[in-house]
């Protein structure tokens, strides 16, 4: 099995991707803005249920949905360079580039609305 295939799949990289935890930051910056202006807000379990039990579970699944959203791109430029361009340039460069901002853009809007969801329910 030579050519980067490895039980018959084709590898991607060097070696297994990571889960990101960027939507956990998100999560964290949202509390922590929150608590700046209202210290009292996240007095005791409330505040240990928001970024202790909160910022795992959006650790992993934002960070799952993340890896789901890179590997779609990746797909998609694949295709696109198969179908339109047959060659990586700078211009399907600048496409992968948009599609990921994109994807990201949304993916902190949703993090930042579900966590003053959080917050307006420990209220």
């Amino acid at each position: 099995m030579s050519d980067g295939q490895k039980d018959g799949a084709p590898q991607n990289g060097p070696g297994p991707e990571i889960v990101g935890v960027w939507p956990a930051a998100v999560w964290i910056v949202v509390g922590a803005g929150h608590y700046l202006n209202d210290p009292d807000h996240f007095a005791g379990w409330k505040g240990a249920l928001y970024f202790v039990l909160g910022t795992g579970v959006v650790a992993l699944v934002g960070g799952i949905a993340s890896l789901s959203a890179r590997r779609t791109v990746a797909g998609i430029q694949e295709r696109l360079l198969k179908e339109v361009r047959h060659r990586r340039d700078w211009a399907s460069w600048w496409v992968a580039l948009g599609l990921r901002g994109l994807i990201g853009l949304g993916e902190a809007v949703l993090v930042t609305l579900l966590a003053l969801w959080a917050v307006a329910m420990l209220g």
